[in-house]
């Protein structure tokens, strides 16, 4: 199963343009499944929560850093409704941070790091690191007719792709 998950995220990001660069070295294929919580200030705003989650990889970072894995994932932000919707109602565009751990045989690298997300159904997800796309399954707490969704399921499938020297100074791999 893993190695299809990976075999699926090389050929979505070649689909979706994402292409590395010739010095990035550290790299791997990635899930991430928890929960997402949306907070609506507004009919078209709001703020959104990730967490608990777990990242789960597979591959290396650095020469000898291979990643051994789940680490623990969580983030926040905000979103804003898609035009032309008058709702963010699972249809929205949002910024926010990002904090997760990557377990790898030289130790654990903390990264802490800046993400948007595009959601219309499925979603696009993207921070200097990862790169994939998300969704958010049913079963969901609100409906988006009569009450707005507050809590969900988050799964993501994502390509983990940086420069070793990028991660905080100290980590394994750098």
């Amino acid at each position: 199963m893993k190695r299809f998950v990976a075999a699926l995220v090389v050929v979505g990001s070649a689909v979706f343009g994402f292409t590395p660069t010739a010095d990035a070295v550290g790299y791997g294929a990635c899930t991430i499944a928890g929960t997402i919580s949306f907070a609506p200030e507004s009919p078209a705003k709001g703020t959104w929560a990730i967490g608990p989650a777990n990242l789960d990889c597979q591959g290396i970072i650095g020469k000898r850093a291979r990643i051994t894995g789940r680490g623990p994932f969580r983030g926040s932000g905000t979103y804003t409704a898609l035009l032309p919707a008058d709702t963010g109602c699972l249809r929205q565009t949002g910024t926010g941070k990002v904090e997760y751990q990557i377990p790898t045989a030289s130790g654990t690298i903390k990264v802490d790091e800046a993400m948007s997300h595009t959601l219309a159904g499925a979603g696009v997800l993207d921070t200097p690191s990862l790169h994939g796309v998300f969704q958010v399954p049913p079963p969901y707490d609100g409906d988006c007719v009569t009450k707005p969704v507050t809590r969900a399921t988050f799964v993501a499938q994502l390509v983990l792709y940086r420069n070793p020297r990028q991660f905080p100074p100290g980590a394994p791999g750098a």
